[in-house]
């Protein structure tokens, strides 16, 4: 995953759930035991699920969820100073 490709679409059917994240595109069919926690993430607007599943399609889950426990911990620092 590079920078370039930091817009995430998301598009709901019956059939179930596509991911577009860049130039790739994943399908989390409505039988996949991810779809109830996707279906959840979308309704309360909390895609960071959404972006974990791709980074562990991706094969760089480990490495993703590093980076965005390093992203929450910048941020709940930046937010104690003010």
């Amino acid at each position: 995953m590079t920078q370039e490709s930091s817009s995430l679409g998301v598009f709901r059917t019956d059939m179930g759930i596509t991911l577009s994240f860049g130039t790739n595109t994943y399908f989390i069919d409505s039988q996949d035991p991810f779809y109830n926690i996707a279906n959840k993430s979308i309704d309360l607007e909390d895609y960071v699920p959404l972006y974990v599943e791709i980074a562990k399609r991706e094969g760089v889950g480990p490495e993703f969820r590093d980076m965005l426990l390093g992203m929450i911990d910048q941020i709940k620092g930046e937010g104690l100073e003010n």
